[in-house]
C-alpha cells in the first residue's frame, strides 16, 4: 500500500495548493452553508457535529451560529492524542474554544461535555477534496475515518465545486460520507439518512 499512500500524499499537496489559490472562496462558502442549512438532515437534526474551519476550508462558523439560533446542540472536535483519536464536545459559546493542535480552535474539555450517541445528529466533515461516491481526501491523520468507523452517523462533506473529482483512491480504513455539498450542488452518495461505511457501503 506504499504506492497508494504516496499517491494520496501527492494529491494532498496538489489539492491544498489548488484550494488556497481558489478565487471567491468566501462567496462559495456562503452558498455551501445555505445548501447545508436547507438539508432535511440538518433541519431535523437535534445535534450538529461540525469541524471549525481554518484557513482555506469551506467556512463553518456561520453554520455554527445558525445551529445555535435554531436551538440545536453544537459539538466541535478535539484531538485526544497524537494517534488519531478524536472526540466531539458541546460548545455553547465561542468563549469555550481554545487554541489546539494544528492551529485549530478546539473545545475546552474542562467546560464542554463530550458528545455521546443517542440523539438525531449530522456530522459535517472537512476534506481537501471529495468524489461523487462520497470518498474524501483528508489530511492524512485518520481522525474522521476512526470517528465515523466508531460512530457511523450521517455525514456530509463540504467541498468547493472546483475540488470535486470523478474518483479518489481508497484504502480499507477510509470512510465515505453520505452526501457532498458544494456551492453548486448537493450530491447524495447514499440514501438520505443512511450511515456511511467503507467505500460507501452500509
Amino acid at each position: 500500500m506504499a504506492g497508494l499512500s504516496e499517491e494520496k500524499a501527492a494529491l494532498r499537496k496538489s489539492f491544498r495548493r489548488r484550494r488556497q489559490d481558489l478565487p471567491g472562496r468566501e462567496a462559495k462558502s456562503g452558498e455551501i452553508a445555505r445548501r447545508v442549512e436547507a438539508l432535511e438532515l440538518f433541519q431535523k437534526a437535534e445535534e450538529i457535529l461540525l469541524y471549525l474551519s481554518n484557513g482555506s476550508e469551506p467556512d463553518t462558523w456561520a453554520l455554527l451560529d445558525r445551529a445555535w439560533q435554531l436551538g440545536k446542540g453544537v459539538f466541535a472536535p478535539r484531538c485526544l492524542d497524537g494517534e488519531g483519536a478524536m472526540g466531539f464536545f458541546r460548545v455553547r459559546e465561542r468563549g469555550e474554544l481554545l487554541p489546539g493542535r494544528f492551529g485549530l480552535q478546539e473545545p475546552d474539555p474542562q467546560r464542554c461535555e463530550r458528545w455521546r450517541p443517542g440523539n438525531r445528529a449530522l456530522c459535517l466533515v472537512p476534506g481537501l477534496c471529495f468524489d461523487r461516491q462520497g470518498r474524501r481526501l483528508g489530511y492524512g491523520k485518520g481522525y474522521y475515518d476512526r470517528f465515523l468507523a466508531a460512530y457511523p452517523l450521517p455525514a456530509a462533506g463540504l467541498c468547493f465545486g472546483d475540488l470535486l473529482v470523478p474518483r479518489l483512491p481508497g484504502e480499507e480504513h477510509d470512510r465515505s460520507v453520505a452526501l457532498v455539498v458544494t456551492e453548486e450542488e448537493t450530491i447524495f452518495c447514499l440514501p438520505q439518512g443512511r450511515c456511511p461505511g467503507k467505500d460507501g457501503a452500509l
